[in-house]
């Protein structure tokens, strides 16, 4: 079944922000909507998550965001069996990132007191 979890966020003064989502999950990640909202162009936003497993890593991982909302479908590499990621030229090799714990969405240069949304859809 697919679900969403929206995370909205308020920079500081530095631009910087470190939003949690309200609950652990353990999930594929389907989509991350982005809701610019008022933040800053060359904004870098991160989401990863927090309180799980002992591994963690970024399902999305962003330089200068931009000026629009977006739809993002974020895809990782399949490993083979001796864990090397598989490197296939069309994308076949993509799967859907699987997120054990919170969802943290961490901002940079976001910009003075904006704000925005990351809406993460994912199988839960």
């Amino acid at each position: 079944m697919l679900t969403e979890m929206r995370i909205p966020f308020t920079c500081d003064v530095n631009g910087d922000v470190v939003a949690d989502g309200n609950r652990p999950v353990l999930a594929k990640v389907v989509a991350v909507i982005y809701d610019r909202g008022t933040i800053d162009t060359n904004a870098d936003i991160d989401i990863s998550s927090v309180n799980g497993s002992l591994v963690t890593e970024n399902i999305l991982d962003t330089t200068n965001l931009g000026t629009a909302d977006l739809i993002i479908y974020p895809r990782r590499l399949v490993q083979n069996n001796a864990g090397n990621d598989l490197t296939g030229a069309n994308g076949g090799d993509r799967e859907l990132y699987f997120l054990n714990g919170t969802p943290r969405v961490t901002v940079d240069e976001g910009g003075n007191a904006t704000s925005g949304a990351m809406t993460l859809i994912m199988e839960e």
